[in-house]
């Protein structure tokens, strides 16, 4: 997010700071409030609730035509985070919990795998598609992969 803010949209170190800053105010403003409404209506809900404003992100990231919507950008971007953080709440309570291990080390083998792939993979997209697609290709892939996936787990939230 800096690296395209600084390189196409022409952000100095002091815009880089303004949205470094909002994201950690963002963070310690919605975190636990989120994760609290989360608790009580729903992870399923909060995390429909909370996916748009990740996508507005990258949008307005992308869009920005000045300093005050990279500031925005950067603030919502927080809403992945605080949405993987629901994510995750969800997933072990979906997990039994002799199984958890097993499951963690899947993730981990997964995330392990990619690691190497994806940065050069985002390189490939940058230099030869341009930049606004690094933003914009994962938008696409979730409304097509994880939303309709999301929609056949049950809600871990009890009445």
């Amino acid at each position: 997010m800096q690296l395209y803010a600084h390189e196409v949209k022409g952000a100095d170190q002091y815009l880089l700071g303004a949205m470094a800053t909002a994201t950690v105010v963002a963070r310690v403003a919605f975190g636990i409030p989120l994760g609290r409404v989360a608790d009580r209506f729903g992870r399923k809900r909060i995390i429909y609730i909370v996916t748009p404003l990740w996508y507005a992100s990258l949008i307005l990231l992308v869009l920005a035509p000045n300093a005050a919507t990279l500031v925005l950008s950067a603030a919502l971007m927080v809403f992945y985070t605080l949405m993987s953080g629901v994510t995750g709440a969800m997933t072990l309570e979906l997990v039994p919990l002799e199984e958890q291990g097993k499951w963690s080390g899947v993730l981990g083998l997964f995330t392990g795998l990619l690691a190497v792939p994806a940065p050069i993979l985002g390189g490939l997209i940058w230099r030869e598609l341009g930049p606004v697609y690094v933003f914009l290709i994962p938008v696409v892939f979730d409304l097509l992969l994880r939303l309709p996936l999301l929609a056949t787990v049950s809600e871990t939230l009890e009445s």
